[in-house]
């Protein structure tokens, strides 16, 4: 084997290291978060998992890495208790190479031009997806029934 030879080949080698290694990058994960902004506790569950309790003001980061849905519902205390959920929603979300994104909205009327739910065909509130990154879902302060305050007694007493 000659010297220009065996360069040859090394530099083929390598060539194809490097060609694997930028494929194996090229991974559809994204790192998104769910926010709490309101007064409820929420419970997330992705993917049919086990459910994430998120309290007031916090935010739970999601790692989104193929296609699947992520099941929200809020609630006024502590969902153990037996309580009905204030609002719940699904969000189907997509993750495709470097894009992670929330689906919502209709593939009608342009919808490969102009974006889905660009008409508001499918109404996401009281969440908001893809805000502040795409991706992201919040639940921020918003015009859902203010929760009841369990033993609340009013006294003059002080």
């Amino acid at each position: 084997m000659t010297k220009r030879i065996g360069c040859g080949l090394a530099g083929l080698v390598l060539g194809l290291a490097g060609t694997i290694s930028v494929v194996s990058d090229a991974s559809a994960d994204c790192l998104r978060r769910i926010y709490n902004r309101s007064t409820y506790v929420l419970v997330a569950r992705q993917d049919g998992g086990p459910p994430v309790t998120l309290l007031p003001g916090r935010s739970l980061p999601v790692r989104l890495s193929r296609p699947g849905q992520i099941d929200i519902s809020a609630y006024c205390g502590r969902p153990e208790f037996g309580a009905a959920p204030v609002t719940q929603a699904s969000f189907d979300y997509e993750a495709v190479l470097d894009r992670c994104f929330v689906r919502f909205g209709s593939d009608e009327f342009f919808a490969s031009q102009i974006g889905r739910g660009f008409f508001g065909t499918q109404e996401t509130a009281p969440f908001t997806v893809n805000n502040p990154r795409q991706g992201d879902i919040v639940l921020g302060p918003s015009a859902l029934p203010a929760c009841p305050v369990p033993g609340a007694v009013l006294s003059r007493r002080g």
